[in-house]
């Protein structure tokens, strides 16, 4: 059994779009007193009739993800942050996507809390060659990526840029996510919400950031080693299984 230890340097392998554009409204840093809430997550256009959006599975490196953790997010024709345009559909499953524009509008601190900042951010994307805006928060950073030549598969390792502070998305990933591709680029797997919180701004061996794997003969164990969490899985190259050892 061959057993390495790849350590992911900062930033390496971070999707990033060269078209994609962002947009600072002015005044952006003037922090609104309240809380945001994420229109793309309200109930009532989640669970009303509006037409099912199918997700794209093609999969390129400048890639993000909208990963779907519940009953599916609603997507819109525009920017709806005063919740006055209905959706043009909601998606129910996650998603592969294209990051076009990145509009910051504004952030808001409750001040019922010592420290809780929420953002109006919006993002327009294009799914299987349809765009579409929601500010519902993307996965934009492929944390690590292994060609499984065993099982004719990619086994990626997705997580958010979180940020810190004011901050939306700068540094700090977490929310980590296994997603897997055939020989084909398309995506035929994920995972939930992996129980590990890295705790770390950058991505990086010096901060205690690595990944171990072990190709074995029931599948690929890995291990996701942040400051405190550990996370032991593997991929059998049909399920993930939390790894007991």
């Amino acid at each position: 059994m061959n057993k390495s230890i790849i350590t992911i340097l900062t930033i390496l392998m971070q999707l990033s779009v060269s078209s994609q554009e962002t947009v600072l409204q002015e005044n952006y840093y003037d922090i609104v007193i309240g809380n945001y809430e994420t229109k793309s997550s309200i109930e009532e256009f989640i669970s009303a009739s509006y037409p099912i959006i199918n997700p794209q599975v093609k999969f390129n490196p400048n890639n993000s993800f909208l990963k779907i953790e519940q009953k599916g997010i609603a997507l819109f024709n525009s920017i709806n942050d005063l919740a006055k345009i209905k959706p043009i559909g909601i998606l129910q499953e996650s998603s592969v996507i294209q990051i076009d524009t990145i509009f910051y509008k504004e952030i808001y601190k409750d001040t019922t809390k010592e420290w809780f900042l929420s953002f109006n951010v919006w993002y327009a994307i294009t799914i299987n060659g349809m765009q579409y805006y929601t500010d519902y928060k993307i996965h934009d950073f492929v944390a690590f990526k292994m060609n499984l030549d065993k099982f004719n598969q990619d086994f990626l390792i997705v997580s958010q840029s979180t940020g810190y502070d004011e901050y939306y998305d700068k540094g700090y990933p977490n929310h980590f996510f296994i997603a897997i591709f055939n020989d084909k680029k398309e995506m035929i797997y994920d995972s939930e919400i992996l129980n590990f919180d890295y705790e770390e701004e950058f991505w990086d061996n010096e901060l205690m950031s690595s990944v171990e794997t072990e190709l074995t003969e029931n599948g690929l164990q890995f291990t996701l080693i942040g400051v405190k969490s550990i996370y032991k899985g593997i991929w059998t190259g049909e399920e993930l299984r939390i790894n007991p050892n």
